[in-house]
């Protein structure tokens, strides 16, 4: 009931309000959260429109709360669904991207149904492991392929870029011409603050 509403998602899959450290005083999404994800939920409206969303905002608003809670819908309500996660930096991916979605998946009323490593969250289906899955990739201007292969006919696919100001226009250009799919629910978010005037 919530694979066309990331709205409703985040509201049902955490646990909010409840005696948990993180979530005792948050009721849920913040305001412009909740714009982010109903842009997504109309958009999604559309077959065969690409959802395409750019954050740019300061530090501490819950952008990586917002990419982890994109990522477990993503992946919690369309089969087989593939992804990719990026940033500006590995140490970025590593040390602020995926610990928080770590502790986001740790929330998670369906956490059971994937499994969780230090690059990748994948079904914990062992015939579905290798196609329903999201992977954290460090992107380089001399290896695009990541990029490159980014397809996933007639099911859903998602890329995030996080920290996006800072990642080479090659790689928006290679991840831009992967996602030419049809017949597949594509999304793409890229995330940041708003430190450069030229580039993607």
């Amino acid at each position: 009931s919530c694979s066309k509403d990331p709205v409703r998602f985040v509201r049902v899959a955490f646990p909010w309000g409840e005696p948990k450290p993180e979530l005792a005083l948050h009721a849920g999404p913040d305001e412009w959260q909740t714009q982010i994800l109903t842009d997504v939920r109309d958009g999604l409206k559309t077959p065969g429109q690409a959802i395409q969303e750019a954050v740019a905002s300061g530090h501490g608003v819950g952008k990586s709360g917002l990419v982890s809670w994109l990522i477990l819908w993503a992946l919690s309500t369309f089969s087989d669904t593939k992804g990719v996660v990026t940033a500006n930096t590995e140490v970025q991916l590593r040390t602020k991207t995926w610990p928080e979605l770590a502790k986001w998946h740790r929330l998670f009323i369906a956490k059971h149904w994937f499994n969780f490593t230090a690059t990748s969250l994948s079904s914990v289906d062992p015939e579905h492991e290798k196609t329903w899955r999201v992977d954290a990739i460090p992107w380089s201007e001399r290896n695009t392929e990541a990029f490159a292969g980014l397809h996933n006919q007639g099911k859903r696919l998602i890329a995030i870029f996080d920290e996006a100001s800072a990642i080479a226009d090659v790689i928006w250009e290679t991840t831009e011409g992967a996602l030419t799919d049809s017949d597949t629910e594509i999304l793409w978010f890229a995330f940041g603050n708003p430190t450069r005037n030229t580039g993607r």
